[in-house]
């Protein structure tokens, strides 16, 4: 009989932002990386369902109700931070319908903190990294001290293998099996998007850099990527399945500019006509003029960048390795490639004063982007801020649900400002970007001409009075 592995997503994944100024400009994205642990474990014989229950408007219903029509002898939850506490809660409700289910976390979270993560839910054992490879051996295995890149359960005690080998291959990697989704309902607002539904794609893993407040290093600092045809294959492949929009999710797309403008020269032989956005942030140091050129021609509308600053001093505390002049630049040259921008800011670096925050609010209103975003720093486990301000007795909470960018989660203390003009500045920020008039004069003619101007009105009624 084939294995039957239940794989969920958390119903907060996006309501974390539910609070934030942006929450108009979240909407609800596939997550690939359980479309791509849906496709290793079909290629290797089992029978797969996926439940995203973001969709859900009765998570705990919906699940005990998958359950039942199912019978899974296993379940993959996957998590971040801010979601222990969520992930914990379904574990439990697992674990009430049959004590028989084997559980298995998955995600940043349970790479972090695998002994904790094992130790304080019903999670019988975790993946410690990527899970492409390693989830299949679990299933089958018959002797888990052999399975490296996890940590589980075992007569009471917590064993921690040896760690398993990053994917190396990313070509080799079947399809993320976005037919076990129901595309139809992964939108996001018109303000974000050019069309719906809205898919994902993940073309590169690994970040080589190494910024402060940054723990993307657990999964690797090698840069490892698919070719620039499996890239426009599987975008072939999201479009096939009823996509029409795709948001590329790599830590960093433009890392090697070379194989960023192979993409686009390879979309472009294709014809294919299609919107696509680099929506999760590229660095202002790994771009050039001819290569956003090539990126507006394949039909990308959109880039982000992760200005973070304005002040150098707490870009360099950042350890972004970036300027001011180089953000300036590749602002400018993205707007000349008829680029959408969007930038990306956050307070609360541990030198942060007053001051700095003004210079950032004058950053962003200088360089003018058509978003803005910024957010109020966290020192997530795992990354160097979070040593540092743990070392100092800094750090208040480990409720690690606390552990949100865009609310006021208040988990460590500021060596220098308070939580509460931390928090007017975060809302300074907002009110004195988009209520400018420059701003608002050009979304205006902007919604005019595109037919979105009764949408932005719905929208910043929405973001600033509800």
């Amino acid at each position: 009989m084939k294995p039957k592995v239940l794989l969920i997503n958390c119903p907060s994944s996006i309501e974390v932002y539910s609070k934030s100024k942006i929450k108009t400009a979240i909407g609800i994205i596939p997550f690939v990386s359980l479309a791509a642990l849906a496709a290793v474990l079909l290629k290797n014989k089992c029978e797969v369902k996926v439940l995203d229950l973001m969709l859900s408007k009765e998570p705990k219903k919906d699940l005990i109700s998958k359950l039942k029509e199912f019978s899974p002898t296993y379940v993959g939850i996957t998590f971040t931070t801010p979601l222990y506490k969520e992930a914990k809660e379904l574990a439990a409700i697992v674990k009430s319908f049959s004590s028989k289910i084997k559980i298995i976390g998955g995600g940043v979270h349970p790479t972090i903190l695998p002994k904790e993560v094992l130790a304080n839910t019903e999670v019988d054992i975790v993946v410690v990294g990527e899970g492409d490879y390693v989830l299949p051996e679990v299933i089958f295995s018959e002797d888990l001290s052999k399975v490296k890149g996890i940590a589980y359960k075992k007569n009471g005690k917590i064993v921690m293998n040896e760690r398993a080998d990053f994917v190396k291959n990313l070509n080799a990697l079947p399809y993320p099996a976005w037919h076990l989704f129901d595309v139809q309902k992964y939108r996001k607002p018109r303000t974000t998007t050019r069309e719906n539904p809205i898919g994902t794609i993940e073309t590169s893993r690994g970040c080589v850099y190494r910024c402060y407040y940054c723990n993307k290093s657990i999964f690797s600092r090698q840069f490892r990527f698919k070719s620039p045809k499996r890239v426009v294959d599987e975008i072939e492949h999201l479009l096939r399945v009823g996509f029409k929009d795709i948001h590329v999710i790599d830590d960093n797309f433009t890392t090697n500019r070379k194989r960023a403008k192979e993409i686009c020269d390879e979309i472009i032989k294709r014809n294919l006509k299609f919107p696509w956005n680099l929506d999760v942030g590229v660095r202002v140091d790994c771009v050039d003029f001819e290569m956003l050129k090539k990126i507006k021609r394949a039909g990308c509308y959109g880039i982000s960048f992760g200005f973070e600053s304005g002040n150098q001093k707490i870009l360099n505390e950042l350890q972004k390795d970036t300027t001011i002049d180089q953000a300036y630049e590749a602002c400018e040259m993205a707007k000349k490639a008829g680029l959408e921008v969007t930038g990306f800011f956050m307070f609360g670096s541990p030198s942060e004063t007053e001051g700095t925050m003004k210079e950032t609010i004058e950053f962003a209103k200088k360089l003018d982007c058509d978003y803005a975003k910024v957010t109020l720093i966290v020192p997530f486990p795992s990354t160097a801020m979070f040593e540092d301000l743990d070392k100092r007795g800094l750090i208040r909470t480990k409720d690690w649900s606390s552990y949100n960018f865009h609310t006021s989660s208040k988990v460590f203390t500021h060596p220098s400002l308070s939580w509460d003009v931390l928090e007017r500045y975060y809302n300074r920020f907002y009110s004195e970007y988009y209520f400018r008039p420059k701003f608002i004069f050009r979304r205006l003619k902007k919604g005019l001409l595109n037919g979105n101007v009764f949408f932005d009105a719905y929208y910043f009624v929405k973001t600033w009075f509800f």
